[in-house]
């Protein structure tokens, strides 16, 4: 048999520290003085009598919210007005994206068009608010606050409507809503505040199933539509909106029984038995699979159906042995899973929403899984300006324990109006997956399965897709209870089976990879087609081969990079290429992935951690000229939405394949790569910023040129294949 050239690992060892050259100038200022204090004077001295009147007990600390709404040149992180907050004594307490048309563009280009831009939630009491109303009558004022003052569009006040989201039931009766409280750390007292509110007005704060992440605290509240509306009154009170429910247990069309395909479990117990992956669904409700599967239940779960369990059932067996086939023998799974039964048949009613997440947060943070799917989550579409607060709580999560978690986007594709993804196919520390309607050649999104684009950053969503079956196409599995094949489709099932690749390149090989790691090679290797919108397909079509991810093809070697990096550096990192003439096409396709810290406050700046990408092409001779390989064009498609500038150095993804006509259009090529960091929108001293772990997936491939991967190793003795676990079978 043919060897096998296996991805190359070490890269990191080629990397080095680079020096860092700057550019820019002047930033040109769209409005005088005069022109911002005629704009701003009148709604800041109505934001104070706004102020005066709200009710005591609705404005804890006497402090009011209101939204300042910068223009768009001033999005960085540099220009955030840290020094007018201090001085006036106003605070931030989050942010959100919204698009404007602003009153005069800093370029004539850009002039009467929409932009993207940063609205800050400021808080303050009122004599806080009144300073800042005086240094807008002053005849003259500090420079540094004059230059704070010319970088803000408008200022408005949070009337009570503005925070209320989706369609309030008519009625009178009491329902289920959840809200979201501007109530970070040491702040309970605010939260507190807003469950005495709301008990004056005869509404019901469940403080038992409270969450918080970052500055925000979510509950949920049951009351009456107009209880609700008078409860938005709380100063504190950020969004507020009725309870959606949770994505139902059930496929997306109705189970057909697949006789053709004979099934029988396999000998043996998981080939990496001392790695578990967490299934969270409706439980198994069956022995059959407890050689590899373990099912966990809660007391409230322990009341269960038969849909739940069929559905529960189906998702680990996906993840176990994959899509069934005729007269293929079924093979050991991967690695083996424990399933928790977070749903029970009053599962989508409130507060079930709250505690089904809290059952999932408490299995993450014991540490003990880093592998996990999920199969359900809020029946809602995302929004812009707003993070859900599944997505917030398990971004966190997967960041701090170094989770690969994969998630399914939802099957209301066809909702028109709300066929975007759900939470939290939003995460931008997931992969997040939608359904391809066929597993062959010709494919394109399955028509139930949610759209991206997710917000700016983690705009590319979903990450990408995998065969969900369809009406065509249905998607085998062997269902446990039935003891037969069935065959059904939903994101449900193309999420467990891109889970199930990933388990199987970190079961197959002793090389250590990191959830980054293991993400970037799933979208690395994802298959596209320019034919298909990104909103669709996002990266493109996940393998379900394992190996396809660890073999190099012909005429190409693939070299993983694993490192950190300091905030502020640049790290060179070469492109493996060979000392030798290329006689033709050239291909480099790169992947970056980085697992980022978040700030669900701060929609428009979720992410705390980017990177600034330079390729140099011809570094081997000398030349240090950058030239674009990652940019918002690679990226997205301008026509999908106007992108706020350099929003993509934020992202936590970036991908993509280049062609070089002339071989000789290259010399020693690197990547300088630069993390940036920020906190709550704002920029952070060096020190302050933690190291940020990256794992970069670089492919090169020669047309012509068949014994390329030997002739980078000779070049790069420190890369080498990565080393298989001693009872791995390499297949033909």
């Amino acid at each position: 048999m043919a060897t096998r050239n296996l991805l190359l690992g070490g890269g990191e060892k080629l990397a080095a520290r680079a020096a860092i050259v700057r550019g820019g100038g002047k930033k040109k200022m769209p409005y005088t003085i005069s022109e911002v204090r005629a704009q701003l004077l009148a709604p800041v001295q109505s934001i104070v009598n706004v102020l005066r009147g709200v009710p005591v007990n609705a404005k804890p600390r006497g402090e009011g919210v209101f939204e300042m709404t910068l223009h768009p040149s001033f999005l960085a992180k540099s220009y955030y007005p840290a020094e007018l907050l201090a001085v006036t004594g106003l605070r931030d307490v989050g942010s959100k994206e919204r698009t404007i048309v602003p009153r005069k563009a800093s370029e004539a280009r850009l002039e009467g068009k929409p932009h993207a831009t940063a609205s800050i939630f400021v808080a303050g009491k009122e004599e806080s608010i009144g300073r800042l109303a005086s240094f807008l009558t002053a005849d003259s004022v500090p420079q540094y606050i004059q230059k704070q003052l010319l970088e803000i569009e408008s200022i408005q006040w949070l009337a009570s409507e503005d925070k209320v989201r989706g369609e309030l039931p008519s009625d009178e009766a009491r329902h289920p809503f959840e809200v979201a409280l501007h109530a970070g750390a040491n702040e309970d007292d605010i939260v507190v505040g807003f469950q005495r509110f709301a008990l004056q007005l005869g509404a019901d704060v469940d403080l038992k199933r409270r969450i918080r992440v970052g500055g925000l605290t979510f509950v949920p509240v049951s009351a009456t539509s107009s209880q609700l509306l008078t409860l938005s009154q709380f100063t504190f009170l950020r969004v507020a909106r009725p309870m959606p429910a949770l994505r139902i247990a059930v496929p997306h069309v109705a189970r057909q029984t697949m006789s053709a395909i004979p099934f029988t479990l396999p000998s043996g117990g998981p080939i990496h038995a001392s790695e578990r992956v967490a299934i969270f669904d409706g439980g198994l409700g069956t022995a059959d699979l407890a050689e590899w599967a373990t099912e966990h239940t809660f007391p409230e779960t322990s009341d269960t159906s038969g849909a739940l369990l069929m559905h529960g059932s189906e998702v680990t067996s996906t993840f176990l042995f994959g899509r069934p086939k005729a007269g293929v023998v079924p093979k050991r799974p991967f690695m083996g899973v424990d399933h928790f039964r977070v749903l029970a048949p009053t599962s989508g009613r409130d507060p079930d929403l709250f505690d089904v997440l809290l059952r999932i947060k408490g299995v993450l943070e014991a540490g003990r899984h880093r592998f996990a799917n999920l199969s359900l989550g809020p029946r809602m579409p995302i929004y812009d300006d707003e993070v859900h607060v599944w997505t917030a709580t398990l971004d966190q999560l997967c960041a701090n324990y170094d989770i690969l978690l994969t998630v399914a986007v939802g099957n209301d594709g066809e909702a028109v109006g709300a066929d975007r993804i759900q939470p939290p196919g939003d995460m931008v520390n997931a992969v997040t997956v939608g359904a391809s309607d066929s597993a062959g050649a010709k494919w394109k999104r399955a028509s139930y399965s949610c759209v991206g684009p997710g917000r700016s950053p983690g705009y590319v969503k979903p990450d990408g897709v995998a065969f969900g079956g369809s009406s065509g196409e249905l998607f085998e599995v062997f269902n446990p209870l039935l003891g037969s094949v069935v065959g059904v489709s939903g994101t449900s099932y193309s999420s467990p089976l891109t889970l199930r690749t990933a388990a199987g390149v970190a079961a197959t090989t002793n090389y250590e990879l990191s959830s980054i790691a293991l993400k970037a090679l799933m979208i690395h290797h994802s298959e596209h087609s320019p034919r298909l919108p990104r909103a669709e397909v996002g990266w493109g079509r996940f393998s379900e081969d394992s190996w396809a991810l660890l073999e190099c093809g012909p005429e190409s070697a693939t070299v993983i990079f694993r490192g950190a990096l300091a905030k502020g550096e640049f790290r060179r990192c070469p492109v493996p290429f060979p000392d030798a003439v290329l006689p033709d096409k050239v291909t480099i396709k790169a992947t970056f992935c980085i697992s980022a810290h978040t700030d669900p406050e701060h929609a428009i700046n979720y992410t705390r951690s980017g990177m600034g990408v330079t390729f140099r092409p011809l570094l081997g001779i000398g030349d240090e000229s950058p030239t674009e390989f990652f940019g918002i064009k690679s990226q997205y498609k301008a026509a999908e939405r106007e992108m706020r500038d350099a929003g993509h150095k934020w992202e936590t993804v970036l991908h993509r394949s280049r062609e070089f006509t002339d071989g000789g259009s290259l010399s020693s090529p690197v990547f300088d790569v630069e993390y940036h960091a920020r906190e709550a929108s704002r920029a952070i001293p060096p020190a302050s910023a933690p190291d940020v772990s990256f794992a970069l997936v670089v492919t090169v491939r020669a047309t012509g040129v068949s014994n390329l991967y030997d002739l980078i190793r000779q070049k790069y003795p420190v890369l080498q294949p990565v080393e298989l676990r001693a009872d791995v079978v390499i297949g033909t």
